[in-house]
């Protein structure tokens, strides 16, 4: 093991409920052993969750209601409180504080706020508490939303100046074909390029509980990777999977910033490059006048 290392650990839908309709309090509560054991280790671990709208729907016995943004965020407003109380008590067993971080894209377009939130999380990994990130669903709209956590733990991970950006799905990795209908499917275990013959093998969101998808995540590792962060897509429900990769075992798809290429031009539209230039061709910024910006060929831009 190569000395303490930043990690972001981004939670599906899907891996906190097992694809049932409810969250798993088992899977859970050995995601973050595995937390526990990586932070007594020396390293510093970024929670991006999701789950809040089904624990909403749990906790209210799923009720029935309209298809609006109103009941989503009801949901969301109730399944959040639930959700966070739900993993501090977790990470209470091992005797480890989180806080709380709920983010829009609007925090992120506006410098000032930007500078807060990345200091905030700064702040939090400097005194061993995990910060547990989400979109806030219950005020967030189209206009203002991130809009999946593929992509909100990708800046999330830009944030942290993390090492790593763990993706845990449902799935072995990436596939080259769907492996749900395709049984000669096979995993990519190295991504060096992300085309179009890539983007086509993405499928959507498996348990319809979530907004996420392989497409999604294949966004989220070009931001990162252009950031300077590897990404590994891993199951989530495997065993010591987060020990592994910070050994640097194999496990799942992963996308090696020293060695991806990204394709010559702008990156594809999603919600993370609306957010006032984060990431910018060619050009070195800071921020501040001391520490200077880790990244490959792009760089945040304050």
């Amino acid at each position: 093991m190569r000395g303490s290392q930043t990690l972001v650990v981004k939670l599906g839908t899907s891996v906190l409920t097992g694809g049932s309709r409810q969250l798993n309090r088992a899977r859970m509560v050995e995601i973050v052993r595995q937390c526990a054991q990586a932070m007594n280790d020396g390293h510093r671990i970024v929670v991006v969750t999701s789950g809040a709208i089904a624990a909403g729907r749990e906790h209210l016995n799923y009720p029935e209601l309209p298809p609006t943004i109103a009941s989503k965020q009801l949901l969301a407003a109730v399944g959040q409180c639930r959700l966070i109380q739900l993993w501090e008590q977790l990470f209470a067993i091992y005797g480890i504080h989180i806080g709380q971080m709920l983010i829009t894209r609007a925090d992120m377009e506006d410098r000032e706020r930007f500078l807060n939130a990345r200091d905030m999380l700064h702040a939090l990994l400097d005194q061993r508490i995990v910060p547990v990130i989400n979109e806030n669903d219950a005020v967030a709209t189209a206009e203002i939303k991130v809009g999946d956590n593929d992509n909100l733990s990708a800046l999330a991970a830009i944030l942290s100046d993390a090492d790593k950006l763990l993706l845990l799905t449902d799935q072995q990795g990436l596939f080259t074909a769907d492996p749900r209908y395709d049984p000669n499917a096979t995993l990519i275990e190295d991504v060096y390029q992300i085309d179009d013959s890539l983007k086509m093998m993405a499928g959507g969101s498996v348990s319809g509980l979530g907004t996420g998808g392989m497409a999604t995540k294949l966004q989220a590792a070009e931001v990162a990777c252009r950031a300077g962060i590897d990404v590994i897509i891993a199951p989530g429900d495997q065993p010591i999977v987060i020990q592994r990769l910070l050994q640097g075992e194999k496990a799942g798809t992963l996308w090696n910033c020293e060695v991806f290429k990204p394709i010559e031009g702008p990156l594809e539209q999603s919600a993370l490059h609306h957010t006032a230039g984060l990431v910018e061709p060619d050009r070195v910024r800071h921020l501040s006048d001391t520490q200077p910006v880790r990244c490959q060929p792009f760089r945040l831009v304050l």
